[in-house]
């Protein structure tokens, strides 16, 4: 079965925007891309910035969604990290354009509840857990500076593929920051 319209034009900004950014990526390369018109894709979406903050939302819910289920869950804090970890590069493995597109490309538009969901997951684990000689805000920010620089490399060709190979490499570098090791 052929995907719909509104289907191509997600899967081509998705590309284009992973692959070039979100200001290099216009309206035309985007239906071009897609195979459809430009009044097809404004029957969609308002704006280019409607489409790209559409896109972005739908992708995060899908990556957060055990991601929530994890940091509510009986794990201890050392296997919600590696669990976390290992999450995000069998989602970066699967589907890298989309991990790219949300977690590695810069966006303009305002931030709510579901763009940033994963982010406040971790800081509520990070609060819950009271982290010693951290604060959760930098909890976060070493966490995720460590787990998105592998997807990040990988993409820049500087190591090689699958994401998923790192994830005990990276939980352990993760504890030992977090003084867990």
């Amino acid at each position: 079965m052929r995907p719909s319209r509104k289907e191509e034009i997600i899967a081509a900004t998705i590309q284009l925007v992973a692959h070039k950014g979100v200001q290099a990526a216009t309206i035309r390369q985007i239906t071009t891309e897609a195979g459809v018109t430009e009044a097809a894709l404004y029957r969609h979406f308002s704006s280019k910035d409607d489409l790209c903050q559409q896109v972005y939302e739908r992708i995060v819910a899908e990556m957060a969604a055990a991601k929530e289920e994890l940091a509510a869950g009986p794990l201890p804090l050392r296997d919600k990290l590696r669990e976390w970890v290992r999450l995000s590069y069998e989602y970066f493995d699967r589907y890298p354009e989309a991990f790219t597109y949300v977690l590695l490309t810069a966006h303009s538009f305002a931030e709510d509840g579901v763009s940033t969901s994963q982010g406040f997951s971790l800081m509520r684990l990070f609060k819950k857990e009271k982290l010693a000689n951290t604060t959760p805000e930098m909890a976060l920010c070493l966490f995720s500076g460590v787990l998105l620089n592998v997807p990040r490399m990988i993409n820049e060709g500087r190591l090689k593929g699958p994401a998923s190979q790192y994830t005990d490499q990276v939980t352990q570098a993760v504890w030992r920051i977090f003084g867990m090791a």
